[in-house]
């Protein structure tokens, strides 16, 4: 009995690569686990694997800041005001400013790894209702890989937003659009805990 071969399936290799070595720099060296990250989660597509930006999404940026910033104002205030713990900030920053530049490195290494990279990298078809294979699957992944870098399976959670930032890449085609929804999303989160 013979085993079908994958075609879709390499991305696998670079999956674990960049979660083992995050896991490992995030509990070591969290000073420069941004930086790392970034470097992991960009360089991989682009060093290595010779994507090309327009490859990973970037383009149709108007349309990606429109899907970007609409969904943020429909989907974000409700979450806001649903959590309870509103006020609980995280002093390990020194300012505002840091917290933006920060979780916006964040969004684009992890919108360009999962959503430009691994989302390209899986054979799509739908699924059920509005969510496609290939949005289920890196979100899926996105999630798992959370977990395992932070050591926590309540970071599961992040599998919603990650459908919605699968979503409205797909309708905006543009990475653009799930890069501002992420880094909106991670700078409320840092002040409104759920």
């Amino acid at each position: 009995m013979s085993r079908k071969k994958c075609k879709s399936c390499g991305f696998v290799k670079f999956y674990f690569v960049v979660i083992f070595i995050s896991s490992i720099v995030v509990r070591f060296f969290k000073d420069y686990s941004a930086a790392i990250s970034f470097f992991l989660m960009v360089g991989i597509p682009i060093l290595l694997l010779r994507k090309t930006p327009e490859e990973l999404g970037y383009k149709n940026f108007l349309k990606g800041l429109k899907w970007g910033v609409g969904t943020s104002l429909l989907i974000l205030p409700v979450y806001a005001l649903l959590c309870s713990n509103f006020g609980e900030i995280n002093t390990h920053f020194e300012s505002f400013l840091s917290i933006i530049l920060f979780y916006f490195t964040v969004a684009v290494a992890e919108e360009t790894f999962f959503r430009g990279y691994l989302y390209s990298e899986i054979e799509n078809e739908p699924l059920f209702g509005p969510i496609s294979k290939a949005n289920f699957v890196s979100s899926f992944l996105f999630a798992i890989a959370h977990v395992l870098i932070y050591y926590n399976p309540i970071m599961f959670k992040v599998f919603f937003p990650s459908l919605v930032m699968g979503y409205i890449y797909e309708r905006s085609k543009s990475i653009g659009a799930p890069i501002i929804f992420h880094w909106l999303s991670d700078i409320i989160y840092q002040f409104v805990r759920c």
